[in-house]
């Protein structure tokens, strides 16, 4: 599987802390393998918001990111608190 960034979320990745951008990215990392076998989660948080393939994968309790499962390519769309991840999503 492969995983493309789009270009909001590489623009909203970068004002975090360098914690913050090594826990997303340790998650990034396991999306593979948990988008393949849900069950075995690996506390990625993952949850599917929408049949046509829109995913929400959890980064501790305060962030997360929206990404789009299109075959074997995974699009990593938005990042943010659930809050802000919330209201974009309602925006669409």
């Amino acid at each position: 599987m492969r995983v493309q960034l789009t270009r909001a979320f590489e623009r909203q990745w970068r004002p975090f802390e360098k914690n913050a951008q090594e826990s997303i990215a340790k998650v990034i990392r396991l999306l593979p393998t948990v988008v393949e076998d849900p069950h075995a989660h690996l506390g990625a948080g993952l949850r599917k918001l929408h049949p046509s393939g829109i995913w929400e994968a959890r980064v501790g309790l305060n962030l997360c990111f929206v990404f789009a499962v299109d075959g074997d390519l995974l699009t990593l769309d938005r990042i943010g608190t659930h809050d802000e991840i919330r209201r974009s999503l309602k925006a669409l």
